[in-house]
């Protein structure tokens, strides 16, 4: 089956959907039958294409400062795309499926599957620019009724797709994602040499990983953190990694204090080859997002045997279940007692993590592949069917 994957995502520093792209077409690259071609603008290839390099990530921290600058560049922007997916497509239309990973289709006549990984431009709007919230809003509804089939990542996303864009059940599939074979329990010799590069130690400190941005809800995170006893603060410090995304004016302001005091260490975006041992590295991983469509760090952290202490929002109970410790977003006090808990008791949380490597296991990306590769093969019968 010869199928186009718009893997645009992987020309930057990955995020979730960067992620999502890399670890489901590797995955699906060695089964039979499988044809795969990736789209990367100028032209397409075969095969997922190596990690984006240092200078590849300081050329998209530029691009990200001149879309702040500039008026609708994610317009500008999804005009080039449209322009040369058209070229590359011309002629293979009708034999090729297309598999949109990121939303929104670009604009395709043949078979097409769409992956939706969550739906909070629509949930929770206030949490993203105006500009992306205005093409989701105006766009996905009936970039959905015209898929053939959509995947999504957790039945919280089918869920609200069903509910915002009145998608019939029958025509979504849940495929859920998994933890790349890199996170894993590293020990401590493994670790400190990588760890001295960012200036850390292991198990001596608390570990957040994703974007800077509104859903994150990482002021509630600091608010509770500030709460600890000043002794458990200077023993673990609390490091977030990830990229400035939007709206973090009030975020920033909010960390000012605990920063000054070399209690908070904001790293920004960490290198892949990094990542794995910041996570195994860490006495605690706290994640208190309002929203997500799965929480793939909460898993990576697990599957790294760390304990997990997120919150009981959307997905989140669906990846972490009863492995993780869980509160309530808008509940600082809890999240408070749950971290001092886990640094104070080591023994219990040696315990957490080892019951969140166990659940971590029952997730794959073979699995993902297989399910995926499902559905288009549900998506070709009923073309083949109908002609």
């Amino acid at each position: 089956m010869k199928i186009l994957v718009n893997a645009l995502p992987l020309l930057m520093p990955l995020t979730g959907i960067g992620q999502y792209i890399r670890s489901l077409f590797t995955a699906m690259d060695t089964m039979p039958g499988a044809d795969i071609r990736m789209y990367y603008g100028l032209r397409c290839e075969k095969g997922v294409r190596p990690m984006v390099s240092a200078s590849a990530q300081k050329v998209t921290g530029t691009l990200r400062v001149l879309q702040n600058l500039i008026p609708q560049t994610r317009t500008l922007r999804r005009m080039a795309e449209k322009a040369l997916f058209a070229h590359h497509t011309r002629s293979s239309v009708k034999q090729t499926l297309y598999h949109e990973p990121s939303y929104m289709p670009l604009p395709y006549n043949g078979p097409q599957v769409v992956t939706v990984c969550d739906m909070s431009c629509f949930d929770m709007p206030q949490t993203h620019p105006k500009e992306r919230v205005e093409q989701m809003q105006r766009n996905l509804p009936a970039a959905m009724a015209k898929a053939d089939h959509i995947i999504v990542i957790s039945e919280a996303t089918s869920n609200a797709l069903q509910r915002w864009c009145n998608v019939d059940k029958s025509r979504i599939t849940n495929t859920y994602l998994a933890a790349d074979p890199r996170f894993q329990p590293l020990t401590a010799d493994d670790l400190t040499l990588p760890l001295a590069s960012l200036g850390l130690t292991t198990q001596a400190y608390v570990l957040c990983v994703g974007t800077l941005e509104p859903r994150k809800n990482l002021t509630t995170l600091f608010i509770a953190y500030s709460g600890l006893p000043q002794a458990l603060r200077q023993r673990y410090p609390l490091v977030v990694a990830g990229m400035s995304g939007w709206k973090t004016e009030a975020l920033f302001k909010s960390a000012e204090d605990l920063i000054r005091r070399n209690e908070l260490r904001l790293l920004g975006y960490v290198s892949d080859a990094l990542i794995p041992s910041l996570y195994a590295g860490a006495a605690a991983f706290c994640y208190p997002s309002r929203y997500e469509g799965f929480g793939l760090p909460a898993l990576e952290a697990m599957a790294s045997g760390v304990p997990v202490i997120t919150s009981n929002q959307t997905s989140l109970p669906e990846v972490v279940g009863d492995a993780g410790l869980m509160f309530d977003p808008d509940d600082v006090d809890s999240l408070r007692e749950e971290l001092q808990r886990l640094l104070e008791d080591r023994v219990f949380a040696d315990l957490l993590g080892q019951r969140g490597l166990a659940r971590s296991k029952i997730f794959s990306w073979e699995r993902c592949a297989r399910e995926t590769f499902a559905v288009y093969e549900k998506v070709m019968q009923q073309r083949g069917g109908g002609s």
